[in-house]
């Protein structure tokens, strides 16, 4: 059984989680093309520094006389360049004209220029390191002609990667801060927002425990409708409930008053045994057909009973009746033990079981009844009722007659083979079971009954 609320939860982190993935791969991206363009910049500047000092006499490049950046004259700079101009040689060759200081007696990489045009070459392997280049080719015009030369800039690309990784450390410690925060904010709004069906869930469960009859109605908009009908049903079934009691009690009355009027007539000596047989066959159906009506069984809104003074009841009852067998009983009920159900039905379960003990016993009863303990972690807790005898005990061939209507293991004893059938009914309306067994005594029978 899934949570609605853990459902939002987790579609609700999910979205976020990739909506702040989204934003950071955009921003890391934002940030890596900005920390290019600022290599970029910076080489490009470099290079007209050093086009401001270049000057060109008799078809020669002459070597910058001074340069305006210090890190080109450092041995142990981060910047580099060098000019080439082509070979006497080979025309179609460069040879290096000068190198700043910081090059010593290194080159820079070999790339590819186009005149007049700026080219950038980022994160180029040089001598172990990481270097951004630029290059620019330019033709140099004199009174003598044109003087083509190239100017290129090297920079090393640490400084670069190093500042695009704490860029990206703060944006990732950003965007955590940030998911994080809105993750709790939309467990308060989720909170808030269905604390109405958290609250139909609790007054449903006070319904379903007794403390109350009806849900209330002020409720939002989409949850009003909901409650509306709840209460609607609760009512009809309250209704349907005392309709049929009140159908039933005046059926028995109507039933058993021309019954006792028949009983009382004189009839003839040779048929009163035959009219009395199926008079009283007649008002045993007539009970019994009352009786499995008139069960309510297992219903989700009932009020919870105490079932010790009922129980109690039954049980000096029957000793009182009994008072000629001196019966030992021992009787076991379990503090606060609580049954949702009708308490009628809950006396004719104990009335038909405790009957029995005491018509068969021959000196000793035990009964005990207790709440079993769901795993669901349901608060409508199962009743337990054992009930066990010293008497004759029951075979395995009986066991499942005994439950059937009308039938009776000893016809020497009074009755009319209704009440474990009744007992039965009972317990299958309210979903539980039944098991026969032997006593825990020398002899007997154990009667297991749970009751949902």
């Amino acid at each position: 059984m899934y949570s609605l609320k853990r459902r939002l939860l987790l579609l609700s982190t999910v979205l976020v989680v990739l909506f702040l993935g989204v934003m950071g791969a955009g921003l890391n991206s934002a940030l890596e093309e900005s920390v290019i363009d600022n290599a970029k910049n910076s080489l490009r500047n470099q290079i007209l520094l050093l086009m401001s000092s270049i000057e060109v006499e008799g078809g020669k490049v002459i070597a910058p006389a001074e340069v305006f950046e210090p890190r080109l004259l450092k041995l142990d700079s981060d910047l580099f360049a060098q000019i080439e101009e082509p070979s006497p040689q080979d025309a179609s060759s460069l040879a290096i004209v000068w190198r700043s200081a910081s090059l010593l007696d290194r080159d820079l990489p070999s790339n590819q220029s186009s005149l007049g045009e700026f080219m950038f070459f980022p994160n180029l392997d040089w001598n172990g390191d990481r270097i951004n280049v630029m290059t620019l080719a330019v033709e140099w015009e004199t009174t003598q002609g044109t003087t083509p030369f190239l100017v290129k800039v090297g920079e090393s690309n640490l400084e670069y990667i190093s500042r695009l990784a704490r860029y990206k450390r703060q944006v990732l410690i950003w965007l955590s801060l940030f998911g994080g925060a809105l993750i709790v904010l939309l467990l308060g709004m989720l909170d808030w927002t269905l604390k109405p069906l958290e609250r139909v869930r609790r007054q449903v469960a006070g319904i379903e425990e007794g403390d109350r009859r009806r849900l209330d109605e002020d409720y939002p908009l989409e949850v009003t409708r909901l409650t509306k009908n709840l209460n609607n049903l609760l009512d009809f079934e309250e209704q349907r409930i005392d309709r049929q009691k009140e159908v039933l009690g005046n059926l028995a009355h109507s039933l058993k008053t021309p019954i006792a009027i028949l009983k009382g007539l004189d009839f003839n000596s040779s048929l009163k045994p035959e009219v009395d047989e199926q008079l009283g066959s007649m008002e045993n159906i007539i009970n019994y057909q009352l009786q499995s009506a008139s069960t309510i069984g297992r219903r989700h809104f009932s009020k919870a009973i105490s079932i010790e003074e009922p129980t109690q009841k039954i049980v000096r009852s029957l000793q009182k009746l009994y008072s000629t067998k001196e019966i030992h009983l021992q009787v076991e009920i379990h503090d606060g033990v609580s049954f949702f159900g009708d308490e009628g039905d809950w006396m004719e379960v104990i009335g038909n079981l405790c009957e029995n003990a005491f018509k068969w016993c021959e000196r000793r009863i035990s009964l005990k009844i207790v709440n079993l303990a769901e795993s669901d972690g349901s608060r409508r807790l199962p009743v337990s009722i054992v009930i066990q005898d010293d008497g004759p005990g029951i075979n395995a061939d009986s066991k499942d007659k005994i439950l059937q209507r009308g039938v009776r293991l000893d016809s020497q004893i009074p009755g009319h083979g209704l009440g474990m059938h009744i007992v039965k009914g009972i317990v299958e309306a309210y979903e539980g079971s039944i098991a026969i067994s032997a006593s825990d005594y020398d002899t007997g029978t154990k009667f297991s009954i749970i009751l949902a």
